[in-house]
């Protein structure tokens, strides 16, 4: 460009260098090394000849004016897991709330349900109650990570949201608009899915401080939940606090039980799920307190729950999304939602087989308890084996967790997810970067280390940056228009428009002492703090705590131990 004046065509190779940069991150890793030049040389213009050089006709100030427009037009800027999110109840407290995953310029969900007829427009996402469980607005924002400051960031950084959310499921039905926010991080709300197996190992505490075996509670899906061999009807689950709840309007108990992970063996070795709460079991009785764990493996009902998190090792070592597979009863069990044929089970190797003679694809698996935590916290019911999908294909290796896909659980789908936002994430940390030189600021040292650290994040995501972002997600949006073009953005702190309330971890400790007297405190930091205590009751001893993360299946948990486990208890923890 000959002078500084922006035009249509240099915003037009602005966009494109943002939209090439994000398809091929090689280029902003050289416009990167260009920025560092530029600063210890004191000669910004040399940016814009780098771009010249490189056939942009445009500068970094415009550059950055194009990922304006990106944020106002295009969600998938926003692509992301919003996992660490807070609900600020009518009564001014917080509770923990759904999570919100952008998966694409189409797709949204919360708490894993995808959300029908959404608009975006100007940073902002809108839907309505029409074919959905909720309704909502809510407003993007960024907090930058890297600025000119000579100190580093110490808060949050990165995208979050902030509006509103009005629940009519299960939650909080009636409650009107509340105020909804969050940030990426690790989900603190589950999918009944997420919970499924068979909790045959329950006790109940007795009006007189004794304790008897309690009903097996069974979650079979997110619709069937079974107690004592007998369905809930009209059940409610709330992910808020992963409540389940029932009724004696409709069945001959009443229950309230809360689900929770225990992730430090207890007295009896036990490590997964659990859940705790009351259970009604007459009309005129009183509400005992219930509890349990899921019980010992000796059939295939004892599997019982959603695989849905699930991967194919294709033979050239890529991966791909796996079918899911839900086990239902010692005869019953579905692949893709279809029931399959010729099941066999043996209880002594806890290996299912099937032909593919008479099913979409034949496989064999093995069902394992996952109990020492992955490094990304899942503990509870697992798979590994083989599928056969075509009648002369090869048998691929297939493994999977309980769960839906981007439901916290991990799985392909959420691998690809955070692998979008590694490398977009690193791109737009880039760009923003070097503006600051062009306009005349240095930047601290810190920053560079940030960068450094961000690009090394995105190549272990894609080694060598080879694939980038998909190209409907790097779409920068319509053209600008130099009269009216998007602000050139230069903020050096850490401002934002949209601030989300900040939810930082959710812990939840679990004492039980024996004879089985449990107590469990759930601590929930939002902007402010709330302590609940409740007494529950277990037929084991233990103290755990547990750190709800979000959590994402490395493709190299794909890979098998000598005992043909990817999930074994025996592999590297930071590898699954």
């Amino acid at each position: 460009m000959s002078d500084n004046t922006a035009s249509q065509d240099s915003f037009a190779d602005a966009q494109r260098f943002l939209q090439d940069c994000l398809t091929s991150p090689t280029l902003a890793s050289d416009y990167q090394s260009q920025g560092q030049t530029a600063q210890s040389s004191g000669d910004p213009q040399s940016l814009v000849t780098f771009l010249q050089k490189q056939g942009y006709d445009t500068t970094p100030t415009e550059i950055v004016q194009a990922q304006e427009q990106q944020k106002d037009y295009q969600l998938a800027y926003w692509i992301g897991t919003y996992g660490t999110t807070s609900v600020k109840k009518s009564d001014g407290t917080f509770v923990l709330g759904p999570p919100l995953v952008v998966v694409s310029n189409t797709s949204v969900l919360i708490n894993n349900v995808a959300i029908a007829n959404f608009s975006f427009t100007k940073k902002t996402l809108t839907w309505t109650n029409d074919g959905n469980d909720t309704s909502g607005s809510i407003t993007f924002g960024e907090v930058p990570a890297v600025t000119t400051d000579a100190n580093p960031s110490s808060g949050y950084t990165g995208k979050l949201f902030s509006g509103t959310l009005t629940q009519t499921d299960a939650c909080a039905p009636g409650s009107g608009a509340l105020t909804y926010s969050g940030q990426i991080g690790p989900i603190v709300s589950f999918p009944l899915e997420n919970w499924s197996g068979n909790y045959g190992s329950a006790s109940l505490k007795q009006p007189d401080g004794t304790y008897v075996i309690g009903p097996a509670l069974i979650v079979q899906d997110g619709t069937t939940v079974i107690l004592d061999q007998t369905p809930i009807k009209n059940a409610t689950y709330c992910p808020i606090g992963n409540k389940l709840s029932w009724g004696l309007d409709s069945n001959t108990t009443a229950g309230s039980v809360s689900f929770s992970k225990i992730t430090t063996p207890t007295a009896s070795g036990y490590v997964g799920p659990t859940f705790f709460g009351t259970l009604q079991t007459n009309q005129s009785g009183p509400a005992l307190q219930y509890s349990g764990t899921l019980s010992t493996p000796k059939k295939l009902s004892d599997w019982i729950g959603v695989y849905g998190q699930t991967t194919i090792t294709n033979a050239d070592k890529t991966y791909a999304a796996g079918p899911p597979i839900s086990a239902i009863s010692d005869t019953q069990v579905t692949l893709s939602g279809v029931n399959l044929t010729g099941i066999n089970f043996d209880a002594n190797t806890n290996v299912l087989t099937w032909p593919f003679s008479g099913n979409s694809a034949g496989g064999s698996i093995t069902f394992t308890r996952i109990t020492t935590p992955t490094s990304t916290g899942y503990v509870g019911n697992s798979f590994y084996g083989t599928i056969q999908q075509t009648s002369d294909g090869a048998s691929l290796s297939f493994s999977g967790i309980l769960g839906n896909p981007y439901s916290g659980g991990g799985g392909y789908q959420e691998t690809t997810l955070q692998k979008v936002f590694t490398i977009a994430g690193y791109v737009m940390t880039v760009l923003g970067a070097i503006q600051f030189i062009y306009i005349g600021f240095k930047i601290a040292s810190w920053a560079w280390t940030k960068i450094t650290a961000s690009r090394a994040a995105a190549e272990d995501a894609d080694p060598g940056l080879a694939d980038g972002v998909p190209q409907a997600e790097a779409d920068p949006g319509p053209a600008i228009d130099p009269d009216n073009p998007p602000p050139e953005n230069t903020t050096t702190d850490t401002t934002t428009e949209t601030q989300a309330e900040p939810v930082t971890t959710t812990d939840t400790t679990t004492d039980v002492t024996t004879e089985v007297t449990t107590e469990v405190t759930t601590e929930t930091t939002t902007e402010v703090t709330t302590e609940t205590t409740t007494e529950v009751t277990t037929e084991v001893t233990t103290e755990v705590v547990e750190v709800v993360e979000a959590v994402v299946i490395a493709d190299d948990e794909l890979e098998k131990n000598d005992n043909n486990n990817p999930f074994s208890d025996e592999k590297d923890p930071d590898k699954i």
